[in-house]
């Protein structure tokens, strides 16, 4: 696709560059949400764009347009140009032809563009209906939403680097909110995935709707020092709120508590973190990144060693190692680093055995305040939390909003167990339920 385009652009620049790198971006996104089994919100877009990164004279210029005419093409290839001649950074720009990854990936699911949009709306509505008559106590269902997406990247440069990729995905999401006497509490539940017919709407909602209800009934709890577990949710959104201190461009700029511990044992040798960017399940798996640099299984931390950071290119060369494939941009946007899928490598114990490690036990469900609780630098945590009261491995009563304060690598150190209920989140996270051996929680 796109080939003309391409051909143009390469032909216009070839006399007046000395290397030349194209990519584009184009995606069509659908959502949908529903309040009382009607439509509160419908949206359909479409997008497409591309970017020129030239190279002049050891400097690199970049230009995009959202407009695909010829004389569009000659504008951005020469704004470009520009750019480059103004340029001040002194770092080294290179391109090359990167090779393609040895495997084959299932990106792209023909059969769910075929499903209509009548069949989305009424998932979406039943995601209500059924949260609505799970229990009586159930009194909102705010969130009753179907979306989903298709995206195409294309990207080549001068040196014959020429890689596209097609991929969609859909997702499902619940929130049902209930209540007791004064008390209100609320669960959601999600899925992610290319085929339409896993999306069961009648199981999501009743999860949902029983994540709610039995948080309900409440008790303080005393503040102190507990074992605490994180289920595969919250385990997730820890994970996902410190990912960013994996990226080397944070490490470089000393914007990551990782900085100088390269090598060191950071974590209990239970823990392996990897980003997998060829997870047959994950959401954000694909055959390259935003330089056309091959996705691989980069493992960062092994058995509690810190082995390698995320990297693009320009960070790899800064450090003089090589690219793990974690280049981020869209046509619009400077090179970045991203994760992929982020996973917490599973254990082999059924979740119900982390319960009997200790008498007295909270399980956290729920967090809230990542963004102003949690420091990515210093590690430090401070957050609003949900959960339950396990003693002697059963389950006592739901707690009263807590707060649970810690340090992230402290926590990575303290992991005492981790079992094999493993599940990715919708945002590619991916891990199963851990037992801490202890975090302050204050009621």
């Amino acid at each position: 696709m796109y080939n003309q385009e391409f051909k143009f652009i390469f032909d216009y620049a070839k006399d007046k560059t000395d290397d030349i790198e194209i990519l584009l971006n184009a995606g069509t996104s659908f959502s949908t949400k529903i309040n009382e089994q009607e439509i509160e919100s419908f949206n359909y877009s479409e997008a497409k764009g591309l970017s020129v990164k030239v190279i002049l004279g050891g400097k690199a210029g970049y230009a995009y347009t959202e407009k695909f005419t010829e004389e569009d093409f000659k504008m951005i290839v020469d704004e470009a140009i520009e750019n480059a001649k103004c340029s001040e950074d002194d770092e080294v720009v290179v391109m090359e032809n990167y090779p393609d990854i040895d495997c084959e990936l299932k990106l792209y699911n023909a059969e769910l563009d075929k499903v209509s949009v009548e069949r989305k709306i009424q998932l979406a509505k039943d995601l209500e209906k059924y949260a609505k008559a799970a229990d009586r106590r159930v009194f909102n269902v705010p969130y009753a939403v179907f979306s989903d997406s298709k995206g195409y990247v294309k990207i080549a440069n001068s040196k014959g680097l020429n890689k596209e990729e097609n991929q969609n995905y859909a997702f499902a999401f619940v929130g049902a909110l209930s209540q007791e006497k004064e008390e209100k509490r609320g669960g959601f539940e999600f899925e992610v995935s290319k085929d339409f017919a896993k999306f069961d709407a009648k199981k999501m909602a009743e999860t949902s709707v029983k994540r709610s209800t039995d948080l309900l009934g409440g008790e303080p709890v005393e503040s102190g020092s507990y074992p605490i577990v994180f289920n595969e949710d919250t385990m997730a959104t820890m994970l996902a709120t410190f990912t960013s201190i994996f990226y080397a461009d944070a490490v470089q700029e000393g914007r990551s508590m990782l900085a100088g511990k390269m090598g060191q044992k950071i974590a209990n040798n239970k823990v392996t973190i990897t980003d997998d960017a060829l997870h047959p399940e994950g959401s954000s798996t694909r055959k390259f990144d935003s330089e056309g640099y091959p996705s691989q299984t980069t493992i960062l931390i092994d058995k509690g060693i810190l082995k390698t950071y995320l990297h693009n290119t320009k960070t790899a060369r800064k450090d003089g190692v090589r690219s793990t494939g974690h280049g981020s941009r869209g046509y619009k946007n400077s090179l970045g680093i991203s994760s992929t899928n982020f996973i917490l490598k599973p254990g082999e114990l059924k979740e119900n055995e982390l319960f009997q490690q200790h008498d007295k036990i909270i399980e956290i469900v729920s967090l809230q305040g990542m963004h102003s609780g949690a420091n990515t630098i210093s590690g430090d945590f401070s957050l609003s939390g949900e959960g339950f009261l396990y003693e002697n491995g059963k389950r006592k009563h739901s707690l009263k909003q807590f707060t649970v304060s810690g340090n992230f690598l402290k926590m990575l150190q303290d992991v005492k167990m981790i079992a094999d209920n493993f599940r990715f989140n919708s945002s590619a996270i991916g891990t199963a339920s851990v037992l801490i051996k202890e975090l302050a929680i204050s009621g």
